[in-house]
């Protein structure tokens, strides 16, 4: 939208102005309104303009020493005078300081359309022009600072950057491919829109990575944060998954090639950073030359029994560890990947072995999500995830076991408001597939069990000569009569029947 200031210093003519026409339609947008001369100055500065329509006569500064003072100082905004039949020679001296029309008073609808359709066409080739000018100094720019930071110049660039002082960031995308890197176009285009209208710094690509240099430190926190916001939004569409890091900051221009290598290294070492910031520090693996890399089988055996027997905080310290001494040892990214492929492969071909029933082919087809992590967090929490899903598995397996617990359960707490959908939550079980494995075993549907435990204990109650109601309650029934129709149904006869015969 074009912006629009009305100077005029009639209300009812300002407010006519505004409300006349559907401005947004014709691509424009009335930013403000002036009362006079030195009010409409200061919107000029307040504002950047592409449109004033003012009236040539106003108290203190008339519209002509408005239109000279704004060029005088530089303003090239397009200009409509209004004026009325009487001051229509008066307004032809407004040429020299380059106007667009005159608007007689009262203002006509069609001749002010005809004159924004007619503008609308200059400031649409003024902006493009303009935009064609800035990317072709852009380019020359971006490209003399590529060729300076990888050491293709005997110099500095034609037309060095002139900062107090420099960071500069590399950024790299995961989009699961190396070659997968087209959406970094979108990308910096937008990081340079974000990075321009903030006033700090520019972006560049430098496949695979894409680079930003920042006219302050990200040393001030805050400034840091809205940097990173900044990645975020325009990496978030093409890409929302990216690493970060800084080559450090520095006062001389000359510097930026060695930043740019510092930045290499750190971003070689990407797999083993940290996702959700800019990283700043070092990050180079401790490897221990003496360290003896644990045998995968024998991990895979210790990680089969573990399943075996569910115990999932075993589970996560083995895999753990086993990517500690991995990473001491000196394995990088693919090797990591590959020997933890292999791990999990040994565990599954144990349980094909052991258990002929377990569906293996279901977990090996989940193997290469492994490949498709690109931190060395994820990788082990990915890694984790598919064993302890096995786990469940292997769990649910044991159905014996998890349904005696219940039948515990049941028996200790059969007063309370027990409901499958609970138990099969605090079991960590489908509330369908925990009911069917229920019957199973016991033979009964889990409200039939339910039932007859509560019925035997009513009994047990009602031979002690306690009232019905209070039997009731004790069993878990707030209603009497339905405690009666429950015994009756269970038992063969109503609980006062059965009372008296038993005492």
């Amino acid at each position: 939208m074009y912006k629009v200031l009305l100077v005029d210093d009639e209300p009812m003519i300002r407010e006519g102005l505004r409300t006349l026409l559907e401005w947004e339609s014709l691509g424009y947008e009335v930013v403000d309104t002036a009362a006079n001369g030195k009010d409409a100055l200061l919107k000029c500065e307040q504002y950047e303009l592409d449109l004033i329509i003012v009236d040539i006569r106003m108290p203190e500064m008339n519209g002509l020493e408005l239109i000279k003072t704004i060029r005088e100082k530089g303003g090239n905004m397009h200009v409509l005078i209004l004026s009325g039949y009487a001051d229509f020679e008066y307004a032809k001296q407004a040429i020299v300081q380059r106007i667009d029309g005159y608007l007689l008073k009262p203002v006509d609808e069609d001749e002010l359309m005809d004159y924004l359709r007619s503008l609308k066409k200059e400031l649409d080739q003024e902006y493009e022009d303009r935009r064609m000018r800035q990317n072709e100094r852009q380019g020359n720019v971006e490209e003399d600072i590529k060729r300076f930071l990888t050491g293709h110049t005997s110099g500095l660039p034609a037309a060095p950057l002139n900062w107090k002082e420099y960071e500069l960031l590399l950024i790299k995308t995961h989009e699961h491919s190396e070659e997968a890197t087209a959406g970094h176009v979108h990308m910096k285009r937008r990081l340079s829109e974000l990075l321009e209208q903030s006033g700090v710094g520019l972006a560049l690509i430098m496949e695979p990575y894409l680079l930003v240099l920042l006219n302050k430190s990200l040393a001030n926190e805050a400034f840091n944060r809205d940097v990173y916001a900044m990645i975020t939004d325009a990496c978030e569409e093409m890409s929302p998954e990216f690493t970060v890091v800084t080559g450090d900051n520095a006062r001389e221009f000359t510097l930026l090639p060695a930043m740019y290598q510092k930045a290499l290294d750190r971003m070689r070492n990407r797999f083993f950073l940290e996702g959700g910031k800019i990283i700043a520090e070092d990050h180079a693996t401790a490897v221990n030359d003496d360290a003896t890399r644990p045998d995968v089988l024998g991990v895979a055996e210790k990680l089969y029994l573990a399943l075996e027997i569910v115990n999932r905080d075993a589970i996560r310290q083995l895999i753990e560890e086993y990517a500690v001494a991995l990473r001491t040892s000196g394995s990088g990214e693919a090797e990591m990947k590959a020997t933890f492929v292999e791990l999990l492969s040994a565990v599954l071909d144990k349980l094909a072995a052991k258990r002929p029933e377990f569906p293996v082919r279901e977990y090996r087809i989940r193997i290469p999500e492994l490949f498709r992590e690109y931190r060395y967090c994820a990788l082990i929490n990915r890694t984790a995830a598919i064993t302890m899903e096995i786990a469940d598995s292997l769990d649910h397996s044991s159905a014996d076991t998890q349904i005696n617990r219940m039948i515990d359960l049941i028996h200790r707490n059969y007063k309370e408001n027990l409901k499958m959908e609970t138990l099969a939550e605090l079991f960590n079980y489908n509330s369908a597939y925990l009911g069917k494995l229920f019957k199973q075993v016991t033979g009964e549907n889990f409200n039939t069990y339910l039932d007859k435990v509560r019925m035997e204990q009513a009994k047990i109650l009602l031979e002690q000569g306690l009232k019905v109601y209070q039997v009731a309650e004790m069993v878990g029934y707030a209603n009497v009569d339905y405690f009666h129709s429950k015994f009756r149904k269970y038992v063969g006869s109503s609980p006062s029947v059965y009372r008296k015969k038993e005492s």
